[in-house]
């Protein structure tokens, strides 16, 4: 095995490894979207911090807008979280896949719908 074949494997494992950890919600830490969606169980009802980048509808995650017909979503590379509410970082015309691909920080409350759907609602 060359030298670039494993490095890409290790690498590869070593994220692996690290999506499998556990989260602490502290506060003003904000947590990466890929790495926060398989543990929001744990944290329903408390307000938590998620990075990740924007968009409207032609996100990641799947359905319809859970809350809102505003809500819109903070996609990483494998998963998606539901927002609901208006941040400063975001406008909804900067929603669109190719306007841009900054990645913001949202902190809200944590909610699951009756149908099952993770929602961070942002309060002010």
């Amino acid at each position: 095995m060359n030298f670039a074949i494993a490095l890409a494997a290790l690498t590869g494992c070593a994220n692996e490894h690290v999506l499998d950890q556990p989260v602490e919600w502290r506060s003003g830490a904000a947590v990466p979207v890929d790495l926060a969606v398989p543990h929001l169980a744990g944290a329903v009802g408390e307000r938590i911090t998620v990075i990740g980048v924007p968009r409207q509808r032609e996100g990641r995650c799947s359905g319809v807008q859970p809350l809102t017909p505003q809500d819109w979503m903070l996609t990483g590379e494998r998963h998606c979280l539901w927002v609901s509410g208006l941040t400063d970082q975001v406008r909804l015309l900067d929603l669109r896949p190719g306007l841009s691909d900054d990645p913001v920080t949202v902190t809200g409350r944590l909610l699951r719908t009756e149908q099952g759907v993770y929602v961070l609602r942002i309060e002010r």
